[in-house]
């Protein structure tokens, strides 16, 4: 499907600038990921998770090294199948994975159910909690007649692991029924994970912290199966460069949450879920010794392939293709984006040529902390810029070189801007 021209503007536009991807129009410009997506999907997604089984996938990429794009492609295949995903990206600052009830906030908070329209897609109205109560209850109110058939109804809610949990979401239902917005409010406020004044006139006696967060956790994802979505998808993602568990005092407690994430996809009280973590460097959790890292590496040895769906590391650098390939490619599909962004008629073996030389260009950098498939986005993005000012300039290495350079600078520039901006 050929994306509008202002849809493929704004992601050339956010490549270019970054190398990150948005969260739409991916299809345009992803190359090597259809095999382990359609694994995800064929013995997954389509299958055993819907039977309500669950599982858990380690994402290993560099950074930049595609595993937000990764997982924007599984988020995307999982809407097709109709499951409701949250995407949050940790960081050590804001939601550290030795956190879990500051994880289980944001995971809450960025619930999205399958988008209807690309503009649903890109509205932060649509996603969180309030809103998958608001669109349980109309469709509900559509089956059922009257205030006794929704009560009734309610009355034969069960399976929901914590008792405080089932009855915020049959109050906040009933508090839409009855149009009360500000007792809807504080109900959808607890759900979230913020605390309230008087509970107990709801007859709710939990409150998230610490030691319930993983509770509210089997709860959020028994609901979502309650409510008619065929199960809960996770995505986690160390999306900054220093792993959000790393080097703290709090490092044995992260890595046994997530140890505590795996072995719950064991178990039935954990229905229908499946959970990626992504992570830029797997040493960074398993280089080191003691019974918390030993029993990690226990659980997550064995590498994913279409020949392996079962194994638990997906490793985005072992995808099948040559790199140098991968990113031809890759460039080949940012080329046909931009003439289609700009209206304009670039020639085939222009865009061709300069992804060649910015490829190898690119992989020889590999080394680098920065991915090299970033550093060749934004560096292709701005190679086509000029491309378009002068079709006649051909693209040699020299200046290849000093572009990739330029781009790198820029990427670390950014970084440290970033990074400065955080109060630590």
């Amino acid at each position: 499907m050929t994306l509008k021209p202002e849809v493929a503007k704004a992601i050339i536009l956010r490549l270019g600038e970054s190398g990150t991807p948005p969260e739409f129009g991916l299809d345009s410009f992803t190359v090597g990921l259809e095999p382990y997506l359609s694994v995800l999907e064929n013995e997954y997604l389509d299958s055993v998770i819907k039977m309500g089984m669950s599982t858990f996938k380690l994402i290993i990429g560099s950074y930049g090294g595609g595993k937000t794009h990764f997982l924007y492609c599984v988020r995307n295949l999982a809407w097709q199948c109709r499951y409701v995903v949250s995407y949050v990206s940790l960081s050590p600052v804001e939601c550290p994975f030795d956190r879990l009830d500051l994880v289980y906030k944001r995971v809450v908070q960025n619930l999205a159910y399958p988008p209807s329209s690309f503009e649903s897609l890109v509205s932060p109205a649509d996603k969180g909690i309030e809103s998958l109560l608001r669109t349980w209850y109309a469709d509900i109110s559509t089956k059922l007649e009257g205030r006794e058939e929704k009560e009734e109804f309610l009355r034969g809610i069960s399976g929901i692991e914590s008792q405080s949990f089932l009855v915020g979401v049959k109050r906040g239902f009933l508090a839409l029924e009855e149009e009360n917005d500000e007792e809807f409010s504080e109900i959808s406020r607890w759900l979230l994970g913020e605390r309230i004044e008087d509970l107990h006139k709801f007859g709710i006696t939990e409150v998230l912290d610490q030691h319930t967060a993983f509770r509210f956790i089997r709860s959020l994802v028994q609901f979502m199966r309650i409510i008619g979505y065929p199960g809960t998808v996770l995505l986690f993602d160390e999306a900054e460069r220093a792993i959000s568990i790393a080097g703290s005092r709090a490092e044995k407690r992260a890595l046994d949450n997530l140890r505590q994430f795996i072995d719950e996809c064991g178990n039935s009280r954990f229905p229908s879920t499946m959970v990626h973590y992504a992570i830029p460097d797997v040493y960074q959790l398993l280089d080191k010794s003691g019974g918390v890292y030993e029993a990690l590496k226990q659980r997550l040895e064995g590498m994913f392939s279409t020949v392996n769906p079962s194994g638990v590391r997906i490793d985005l650098e072992q995808i099948g293709m040559d790199p140098t390939i991968f990113l031809r490619k890759i460039g080949e599909k940012l080329g046909r984006l931009y003439r289609n962004a700009y209206g304009i008629d670039m020639k085939d073996h222009a865009i061709k040529r300069t992804a060649q030389v910015l490829a190898d260009v690119c992989y020889k950098e590999r080394y680098g902390d920065i991915g090299y498939r970033r550093v060749f986005v934004k560096t292709f993005i701005q190679a086509l810029y000029s491309l378009r000012q002068n079709p006649q300039k051909i693209l040699d290495e020299k200046i290849a070189e000093a572009l990739v350079r330029g781009s790198i600078k820029s990427i670390e520039d950014e970084e440290i801007q970033k990074s400065n901006s955080q109060e630590y």
